[in-house]
């Protein structure tokens, strides 16, 4: 499957740095339309005005994690429940994984992670969610 670049990607993550250099991977990609929350209640609030393709978040945030936010979004009405959706964690545990999946979780993305990483786990959830 070709990335279709004309997305629109939000990526959820607390930690301002590790933010860009996830917004500088997509952008390398091809991605243009990238937007941009510090927390999940920030996250939830452009996914409420709709018109985001793909989430990337990171798991652990405060307030509203990327747990709870992939727990909003999968009980939304459509189409906003469909939307792929990336965990991206330090949390490697089996446990982890499967909780993640259980609740809807497209692709995983552990951290450290490379440019090649988000690349494939992007195509991962699109091609999941078109296959459901």
């Amino acid at each position: 499957m070709d990335l279709d670049t004309s997305k629109r990607i939000l990526i959820a993550e607390d930690n301002p740095n590790l933010r860009q250099v996830i917004v500088n991977i997509v952008k390398k990609i091809g991605y243009a339309q990238v937007l941009e929350a510090e927390d999940g209640e920030i996250a939830w609030q452009f996914i409420q005005r709709g018109g985001v393709d793909i989430v990337l978040t990171d798991w652990a945030m405060p307030g509203l994690d990327g747990m709870q936010l992939l727990k909003k979004i999968r009980t939304a009405t459509m189409p906003t429940r469909d939307i792929p959706f990336l965990m991206i964690t330090a949390a490697d545990t089996k446990n982890a994984i499967l909780s993640a999946g259980k609740e809807g979780v497209d692709a995983y993305i552990i951290k450290p992670f490379s440019v090649n990483t988000i690349m494939d786990k992007i195509t991962e959830a699109l091609e999941k969610r078109a296959s459901s």
